[in-house]
């Protein structure tokens, strides 16, 4: 299976700037947990739903459907992280005891390969996720949409 370079490039995209938007809004108390939880488990199902709808990707099988979730939950996660973690650590400069102190002291100790390898660690997860509800996605969407061959097929039957 190939994956088309122009179709990589778009879903890329996509995902990265629903990762940075979840970023940002990861930071809103009230909207914390949902927008986690949605790129934790969702990332996958949005971005395919919407390049569906825009006639971006054609039919896909669950098979694709897992390659292709995994591949937007990886970059949706370092998307996320981007914008999450530089607004984070400014959080936890200006006000020491917030709850953002508890994400900065780590980075701040730990040094740069710890953070790199954690979250490469944590996008193989949030990759695992995705792909899982990327297979469910397209076997949900496979079921729903009619196939090209049965929407065209004229049979007469005469008595």
């Amino acid at each position: 299976m190939l994956i088309k370079e122009i179709l990589f490039k778009q879903m890329s995209i996509l995902s990265a700037i629903l990762g940075l938007i979840l970023g940002v809004l990861t930071i809103i108390p009230f909207v914390r947990n949902f927008s986690f939880f949605a790129l934790f488990l969702f990332a996958a199902p949005i971005i395919m739903v919407y390049m569906k709808k825009m006639q971006m990707m054609g039919i896909l099988d669950i098979k694709q459907g897992a390659i292709y979730g995994a591949i937007i939950g990886f970059i949706s996660f370092w998307g996320f992280s981007i914008s999450f973690f530089p607004l984070a650590m400014i959080i936890s400069f200006i006000n020491k005891y917030s709850f953002y102190s508890v994400i900065s002291d780590p980075i701040l100790h730990g040094g740069l390969f710890v953070l790199i390898m954690l979250l490469f660690f944590v996008a193989l997860l949030f990759s695992l996720t995705n792909s899982f509800s990327g297979m469910v996605t397209m076997y949900i969407y496979n079921q729903i949409e009619p196939k090209p061959e049965e929407a065209q097929t004229d049979i007469d039957i005469k008595e």
